[in-house]
């Protein structure tokens, strides 16, 4: 749980600002890209112009939560002062799925490190809304917290704009000179705009006065979006014009080139796929005769060869088995890929039972202890899904540490999908190599360490990615370790 409070964050031992680089719309796209209830795309910055300002534009609640809750989630984490303006009736919900997400609420309302206003105490504490005085409310709000946290963030529900009395001209004015109230500050902002609740015009000038949009799922840098000098200017329609056009045909081009650039690489990635199945099926007859005939002359010949002969022999019959399960494992792999994914409801429990019966001589071998949680349905490719999680169970046996395993397997449901996680008490990993772990042939430890061909977790990150999730690991050396996938819900559930 994220419990830290201000002070606590600091014994705790939070990055300072210069190693976590200044509070700015970066910070904010790392929140959603690395976050489970984020699931992406997230657009890198590139060339595009970084004002920390960005806006959800939202059809359901699950897309609202997905997008707020690792923005606050992050400004907890840092250290940094988040306020949340709220409607009447959203806190509850929002309160809710902040601690769904890991974050200890009362704790950090106590602490002063969340803090949740109303509309009336923020846009409408003059009675009515003036942009001059929200952008001194905020000026005054960045001051404060920066005084004593190492930021400021900020997001804001927005459905009371449509209260009679609120002129929308002042609203979208006030919009565009908050990029400039934020520029160089240690402050970023996310708005929230209810897509089915405000009318599309509003809609439109809330694109074109943000300059990143969270849409559907997904973080975009926005081409519509138009500079406040720009957008308040009288010649605004006619370099709206010129905007758009020149827009258009610079998409158009970048598609082209983009869609011409893919059928390059499938038709690339497919021939070298094949050629790994071929090579891989033809180099099993070979390895075979090789181990064979050595095996042979060690048995027909033993009396006549010396200590150090046979111990050659031994290192070369060796080597093949090693380089035979290389092969089957990479044969494996490029089944998954070539292979048709097929989506179904599966039961996990089933597909655990499975898993665990045919690790049995393992898991009485180790002393192994393994704990199950009530496991879903979700919705899969049952063969696949034994696989990654026979890849995970052997894993957490083989990488134990002095003392029988300890491993629980547990799945938390977050908006639309499932979690499922398989933690050990084992060797643990380095967490400078949590991301190489998932390479094809990436090993960490020697042969004579542990066995294996470093294509297992390759081959679940690959499964994984088949079911549109994600696959990652929590983990300290000595500590153990927490693999967590993510799958989509069976549809059956809903």
């Amino acid at each position: 749980m994220c419990s830290f409070g201000h002070d606590e964050q600091t014994a705790a031992g939070v990055q300072t600002d210069d190693q976590r680089g200044v509070l700015g719309l970066k910070s904010g796209l790392d929140a959603l890209r690395s976050s489970p209830e984020f699931r992406g795309p997230v657009e890198s910055l590139g060339d595009h112009d970084p004002t920390e300002h960005l806006a959800v534009i939202h059809e359901s609640q699950a897309e609202r939560l997905a997008a707020v809750v690792p923005f606050m989630r992050q400004g907890i984490e840092r250290g940094e002062r988040c306020l949340y303006i709220v409607n009447d009736r959203s806190e509850s919900d929002l309160i809710e799925a902040m601690e769904r997400g890991g974050i200890d609420v009362d704790a950090v309302l106590e602490s002063g490190a969340l803090t949740f206003r109303t509309v009336e105490d923020t846009y409408l504490r003059t009675g009515t809304f003036d942009p001059d005085d929200m952008l001194e409310y905020y000026a005054d709000a960045i001051e404060a917290a920066t005084a004593e946290y190492a930021g400021l963030r900020i997001s804001a529900e927005t459905t009371w704009i449509l209260d009679e009395g609120t002129s929308l001209e002042k609203f979208m004015e006030y919009e565009s000179r908050v990029n400039e109230l934020f520029d160089g500050e240690d402050c970023i902002a996310l708005c929230q705009y209810d897509r089915d609740v405000i009318p599309a015009e509003i809609i439109c000038d809330v694109v074109r006065t943000h300059p990143h949009l969270v849409y559907d799922g997904a973080v975009c840098h926005n081409f519509y979006y138009t500079p406040p000098a720009e957008f308040f200017r009288p010649d605004s329609p006619d370099r709206e014009v010129d905007r758009m056009l020149g827009t258009l045909h610079e998409r158009t081009t970048a598609k082209v080139e983009r869609n011409e650039t893919i059928d390059a690489l499938e038709e690339s990635n497919d021939q070298l796929q094949r050629f790994a199945y071929i090579a891989s099926h033809d180099l099993q007859e070979p390895l075979r005769m090789v181990s064979s005939y050595l095996q042979l002359l060690e048995r027909n010949y033993r009396n006549e060869l010396d200590a150090d002969a046979r111990d050659y022999i031994d290192f070369a019959v060796g080597g093949a088995d090693r380089m035979r399960e290389m092969i089957d494992d990479l044969l494996e792999f490029s089944r998954i890929d070539t292979g048709e994914t097929t989506l179904e409801p599966v039961d996990c429990e089933g597909v655990i039972d499975t898993v665990l019966t045919d690790h049995q001589v393992q898991i009485e071998e180790s002393g192994a202890t393994i704990e199950t949680g009530t496991l879903p349905t979700v919705e899969g490719d049952r063969t696949q899904l034994e696989q990654l999680f026979a890849n995970l169970v052997g894993n957490a046996i083989k990488y134990r540490g002095n003392e029988p395993p300890e491993i629980e397997i547990d799945a938390t449901e977050r908006d639309g999908y499932w979690q499922l996680s398989v933690s050990d008490d084992g060797i643990g990993i380095d967490p400078e190599f949590t991301d190489q772990i998932f390479d094809v042939f990436n090993r960490l430890h020697t042969e004579t360490e542990y066995s294996g061909t470093g294509i297992g977790l390759a081959l679940c990150r690959k499964i994984a990615t088949n079911h549109g999730g994600e696959i990652w690991v929590d983990t300290e050396p000595g500590e153990g370790s927490t693999f967590s996938v993510t799958l989509p819900r069976a549809r059956h559930a809903d």
